[in-house]
């Protein structure tokens, strides 16, 4: 469902941010879900869109961006070790000054709910996107 929306996630992203113009971002997922976000991205204006297909480079790469678009395949079962952890995301923000936007565009979660809950991060979950989405529908409706 959140694939058809796109330009209204990279939108909220940059509203999230105030503006992507000269920003960094990470794209984690297979390349035929990254295309539409990266194009969009692109178009916005981004410094650096990163791609990967799973998170293991992330405590890498995370240092050096300010959005996370997590797309997970809707065909394979989220398992908890395959969600991206607090853990992790604690390790890779250490020291951070900017802000971490996280968007989990998952038909379910695929991300630990204590992402959250970290000082650095904003946090989009599946549900909080169909909420966003829903009322977005209405009022172009």
């Amino acid at each position: 469902m959140i694939q058809q929306f796109v330009k209204e996630i990279v939108s909220i992203a940059e509203a999230s941010l105030g503006g992507l113009y000269g920003r960094s971002a990470l794209l984690i997922g297979s390349e035929e879900r990254r295309c539409p976000y990266l194009a969009q991205l692109q178009k916005a204006g981004m410094a650096q869109v990163y791609e990967e297909e799973h998170f293991q480079n992330l405590s890498l790469l995370l240092p050096h961006v300010q959005l996370l678009l997590n797309l997970p395949d809707p065909a394979l079962p989220v398992q908890r070790a395959a969600q991206l952890q607090a853990a992790t995301v604690i390790q890779a923000c250490s020291g951070r000054r900017t802000p971490l936007v996280i968007f989990d565009l998952g038909e379910t979660s695929s991300i630990e709910d204590l992402v959250g809950l970290l000082p650095p991060v904003c946090l989009y979950t599946p549900d909080d996107l169909r909420r966003i989405l829903s009322r977005t529908k209405v009022q172009i409706a």
